[in-house]
This record gives C-alpha cells, sequence and structure tokens, in this order.
C-alpha cells in the first residue's frame, strides 16, 4: 500500500478514538446541584455570645489624658487619633500621663492621686472634686480619656494582613477585630479559633461565605483573647493530566473536580477518565478511596463533587489510549497492513 494510504489510516485511527470520547451522550443529562457538599454556614457557640462587657478600669501602666477646661497646666494631651493605638515601631509618641506601678500620678496643684481602679468617668469626678473642694477651681470641667494599656488589648494573628495587637477599650467584636488589621489574605481559612484566658477550650467560629448570615458568627471578644486566623489548606491533582497541581482553597470558595482539572489544565490524552479517584485522609488518619467517572460528570450524567483540604485527585491512565499516544497508532496499523505491507482490510 502506498505511504500516503498508510498515513491516512493511521489518522483515521487516531480521530475515530478522538470521537468516541468527546461524542455527546443521548441519554438525559444530570439536573441535581453542581457540588456535592454544601457551602458553610456562618456560626458560632451560643456561650460566645454570653462574654461579659465589662467596664473599663485604669490599671497601672495605663497611659491616660487630661483635659480641664480653663487649666491647661492640669490638661495633657496625646498624638494618637481618638479611640486608636498603634503598635510598633512607627507609633507616635504619647503625651499623656502614666500610671505608676503604685496606681498614682502627679498632677499639679493635687501631687500624687491615685487612680487606678477608677473608670475614666469616675477618675474624672475625683479629679474634680479634689480641685474643687482644695479651693483650686470653683467649678472644674475635666475629661479623662484612656490612651494606651499595655494589658488591655486583643491579639489577632495568622492570615490576615496586618497581624497586630488591637485596643480593647469597650466593646469589640470579631469582624472589628478583623478588619482593624487590615482584613483576610488570600489564603485564609474561614474557620477562627479565640482563646480565651481562663477557658479551657478554643472558641471554633465558623464565618461562613454568605455575609447575609454574618450576624451570626460576630462574636464579643474581651481583652487578652487571641484571634487565630489559619490558612486555608490545599487540594492536590496527580496523574495524567497537564500540569499537576497543589491547588489552595482560596477564601473557602468550593473547588469541585472539575474546577480543580481546569486549574490543573484539563487531562492528557490517555487518561482512564472511568477510574479516577479521590484519596482522602479522614479525621482518624484513614486513607478512603472515592471512585469517579470523570467522562459522566463531564457530560452532567453524575454529580460533581467537592473536595475537602488535603483530597489528592488521581487520574490513571488508560493502557490503550496510553499507548495510541506514545506511538501505539502505528503497531495498530501494521497489524491492519499485515506483514507485507499489504492492507488486509482491503482484500
Amino acid at each position: 500500500m502506498k505511504a500516503w494510504m498508510k498515513s491516512e489510516l493511521r489518522t483515521l485511527l487516531l480521530v475515530s478514538s478522538v470521537f468516541s470520547f468527546v461524542s455527546a451522550p443521548s441519554s438525559a443529562q444530570f439536573v441535581g446541584p453542581a457540588v456535592a457538599s454544601p457551602p458553610k454556614v456562618a456560626s458560632a457557640p451560643d456561650s460566645a455570645f454570653d462574654a461579659p462587657s465589662r467596664e473599663v478600669k485604669i490599671a497601672p501602666g495605663d497611659v491616660i489624658s487630661i483635659a480641664t477646661y480653663g487649666a491647661p497646666e492640669l490638661t495633657t494631651s496625646t498624638q494618637t487619633s481618638s479611640g486608636a493605638i498603634a503598635f510598633g515601631a512607627s507609633s507616635p509618641m504619647l503625651q499623656g500621663v502614666k500610671v505608676g506601678s503604685n496606681g498614682a500620678i502627679y498632677l499639679p496643684y493635687l501631687g500624687s492621686v491615685k487612680v487606678a481602679g477608677f473608670t475614666p468617668a469616675e477618675a474624672a469626678e475625683f479629679l474634680k472634686s479634689a480641685l474643687k473642694q482644695g479651693g483650686f477651681l470653683v467649678d472644674p470641667q475635666i475629661s479623662v480619656q484612656l490612651v494606651d494599656s499595655p494589658t488591655r488589648s486583643i491579639t489577632v494573628i495568622g492570615e490576615v494582613l496586618k497581624p497586630s495587637p488591637i485596643p480593647a477599650f469597650g466593646q469589640v467584636r470579631l469582624l472589628d477585630a478583623i478588619a482593624a488589621c487590615g482584613g483576610f489574605t488570600p489564603l485564609a481559612s474561614h474557620s477562627v479559633t479565640v482563646r480565651r484566658v481562663g477557658d479551657p477550650e478554643p472558641i471554633s467560629v465558623e464565618l461562613g461565605t454568605d455575609a447575609r448570615t454574618a450576624n451570626a458568627s460576630d462574636i464579643p471578644l474581651m481583652p487578652g483573647d487571641t484571634v487565630i486566623v489559619s490558612k486555608v489548606g490545599n487540594v492536590f491533582v496527580l496523574g495524567y493530566v497537564k500540569t499537576p497541581a497543589s491547588i489552595p482553597l482560596v477564601n473557602n470558595a468550593p473547588i469541585t473536580v472539575l474546577r480543580a482539572l481546569a486549574m490543573a489544565g484539563g487531562v492528557n490524552y490517555g487518561a482512564g477518565l472511568s477510574k479516577a479517584r479521590i484519596i482522602r485522609t479522614t479525621g482518624d488518619n484513614q486513607q478512603v478511596e472515592i471512585r469517579l467517572d470523570l467522562k459522566k460528570i463531564m457530560f452532567g450524567k453524575q454529580q460533581d463533587v467537592a473536595l475537602l483540604s488535603n483530597d489528592i485527585l488521581f487520574v490513571p491512565a488508560n493502557a490503550f489510549k496510553a499507548g495510541m499516544a506514545a506511538g501505539g497508532a502505528g503497531v495498530v496499523a501494521s497489524l491492519l497492513y499485515g506483514v507485507s505491507g499489504t492492507a488486509t482490510i482491503f482484500k
């Protein structure tokens, strides 16, 4: 047989095998949900919402600012913005009165005054009464503000843009603390852990993916709390794919089998689509296999599956197709042609 006829036969064999894969199914397609597991819903323990809102009291080491109308010598100020505390090397210098280890501050006219244990409002009333009774001012108008406190803060660590302590002078909620640290990084998990002084068990909070349910997880925080934002997990795609990859579960968006394959560049010719499987590690460190028929999933005849953190999606080889891709077409054609080189199918 002529060389061009042999080439045509090889091409015909390859094309027929390709079309056997891409031909659309004639049966009705699957019309169920696209994802096997539902999206996570915002949730938090009921007990976490019962955190008491404690009054802020001045303690040794705190810095307070005092404003006295008509008496500038009794007035202090601070360079920080109202209600904000800056931490780190770039923090502005505080211009206030630091409470000593004995709980007292020193003021003109009054000398050493113990203010530890008072709320800022109570401290203002105390100073007002002391100045009036001492005959220094007739009707003093005083306000006291807590400016800095080394012990009254909430620490946010993990996958936020600016991990740092934040002030806890009043009611601070979980989403406020995360926002004060710049928000999440792209690899942040929406499962957050809060460790609270005195509580033996951490508080687990699921922020969910729907902003309309955010209130169900926006728990109040307390001074001394540590908020830990963990890193989201990865899924792994191996085998007969274009680019084996480790894919992060960005922002807890569900990664299904088809999305993972697309992000890995798709499957290679020669992939055993009907024998793909997910290798999953369970909570007790046991490995289980979930078998998949990728061809049925691609054509909507079978439900797509959402992958979990640390899942391995493995696409094996189809021996026949892999052999064709590796040059087996020439072998098949030689069988059809016969040893002598004459195509037996034309005899």
